[in-house]
């Protein structure tokens, strides 16, 4: 079964990963790079999935987060005053996810680390 990683390394993590997304013009804070790895390990050392099982990974954690009301929004593409400027939250979305587990492996790879034994 899978162990977490020490929690300084997926600290560090987090804001690597933030940082990585964000030169591919995706915005994340440290924050929801922590939810995604909270809800990954939790089912990971539960054996709820697999860790080869990228798929279900990616289900687990869009599941979860739409269990827990966790959504997220477009970032604006201009300042509007006459309405939300079409900012409306929105489910999680798969690819998000998938992106924030692939620089996840990249970031635990450099470590020496893999999903499978934490």
């Amino acid at each position: 079964m899978p162990k977490r990683p020490k929690e300084s390394l997926l600290d560090e993590a987090q804001g690597w990963i933030a940082e990585m997304l964000s030169e591919e013009g995706v915005i994340v804070t440290g924050a929801f790079v922590e939810l995604v790895q909270e809800f990954e390990w939790d089912a990971l050392e539960a054996g709820d999935v697999e860790p080869d099982d990228r798929a279900a990974i990616v289900q687990h954690i869009i599941d979860r987060c739409a269990k827990e009301n966790i959504m997220v929004g477009p970032m604006p593409t201009s300042l509007s005053t006459d309405g939300d400027g079409g900012l409306q939250p929105q489910a999680v979305p798969a690819d998000l996810v998938e992106q924030v587990l692939s620089w996840e492996d990249e970031f635990l790879g450099l470590a020496g680390i893999s999903r499978r034994d934490g």
